[in-house]
């Protein structure tokens, strides 16, 4: 079988890795010279909405996905009726906005924060006087890992709406919470839906710095699995789908956003189930049976960001698994990561912060 991926990133390049023993043939479309996951397969140096490589595509592949949710979703509708695409353009376009997202949580009765569209700087005063200052204001697209993100608390409308550049955003009630998690779920071309445990997210200037897996709740998981399925069946989704959870001092979920794609919270899933993220997006795009999937142990991973840390530090210890993405060091950016499996949560969060010590 051949599977096409627009996005050469990281999480391709899991894709491919993590389901090298069904011998699928993959090609990437990434409009850089050396993606990551050009170390693996193909690799088409191309704008992802060009016609001559969509059309490629159609030609070769059996099936097309995603590594990122920014890939145009003209180009998946353009994809769709020739080909099988998953996910489908109507999940991207979801959620590559913030306002559409935030409507479709309201629709279906999934709680959010407090938000408003902002089109003007009247939009954002009018705003401020319902939600007030206690607020942030973030683009609507391309927001993601902290960026294009305003707080309200010691900026007037002006500046921030200068600082915005303009461009079409929300204001959002900034929620008092006690943790964030995430829930990873992979639904499968039956309509079948396998869960992994909720996952707790620390972050660090906007961006996912540690995770650790499971967050025990049983009242929480199921209610956030419920939520799940209302979206995947809304969307008619198939293929990995994670949703971002705020828990507030009420112990309530307050959903903050969502990715239709394998995801970075997803990582420790490498070693800390028997099936990772990765190998079930490709198994349920691919329509091959997924009958369970369990975990072991507690599982936890911290990203590699700005600079590598020393490797051979990190190799000589077994209880490390290093994964290097090849990408040249730059500041904030996502270089790698670390994953770590123990019997015992304590244990595990002694090695966590073991391994934020070793990357200061």
């Amino acid at each position: 079988m051949h599977i096409g991926i627009l996005g050469g990133g990281q999480l391709a390049m899991m894709m491919i890795q993590m389901s090298r023993k069904y011998n699928f043939d993959f090609i990437v479309v990434d409009p850089s010279d050396n993606p990551p996951a050009s170390k693996y397969a193909r690799h088409i140096k191309s704008n992802y909405n060009d016609k001559n490589t969509l059309n490629l595509l159609i030609n070769e592949c059996d099936v097309i996905t995603i590594d990122f949710e920014n890939v145009p979703a003209d180009a998946l509708k353009y994809l769709e009726g020739k080909i099988k695409v998953y996910p489908n353009s109507v999940s991207v376009e979801v959620c590559q906005d913030r306002l559409k997202e935030k409507n479709l949580f309201q629709e279906i009765g999934i709680p959010t924060t407090q938000y408003k569209k902002i089109n003007s700087e009247e939009d954002l005063i009018s705003a401020i006087g319902e939600i007030g200052n206690d607020s942030i204001l973030k683009s609507r697209k391309f927001g993601y890992d902290g960026k294009n993100q305003i707080s309200m608390d010691n900026c007037t409308p002006e500046n921030a709406w200068l600082k915005s550049s303009g461009v079409e955003a929300i204001l959002e009630k900034k929620v008092n919470f006690k943790t964030e998690v995430s829930l990873i779920g992979v639904k499968t071309e039956e309509k079948k839906t396998f869960f992994y445990p909720l996952v707790e997210n620390f972050h660090q200037n906007g961006i996912l710095n540690s995770s650790i897996a499971p967050y025990e709740n049983k009242v929480l998981q199921k209610q956030a699995e419920n939520y799940h399925n209302l979206i995947t069946d809304k969307l008619n989704y198939i293929g990995v789908f994670v949703i971002e959870f705020f828990i507030n001092e009420d112990n309530d979920l307050i959903a903050n956003e969502m990715a239709p794609r394998v995801h970075n919270s997803g990582h420790w899933t490498n070693e800390g189930a028997d099936i990772s993220q990765f190998e079930a997006h490709i198994m349920a795009i691919t329509n091959l049976e997924i009958k369970s999937i369990s975990i072991s142990g507690y599982s936890g991973m911290v990203n590699i960001l700005s600079k590598m840390p020393n490797e051979q530090k990190l190799i000589n210890n077994s209880s490390y698994n290093l994964y290097d993405y090849g990408k040249s060091e730059r500041e904030n950016r996502k270089l790698g990561h670390i994953t770590c499996v123990k019997d015992n949560r304590n244990d595990l969060i002694e090695n966590i912060n073991d391994i934020k010590s070793m990357l200061i």
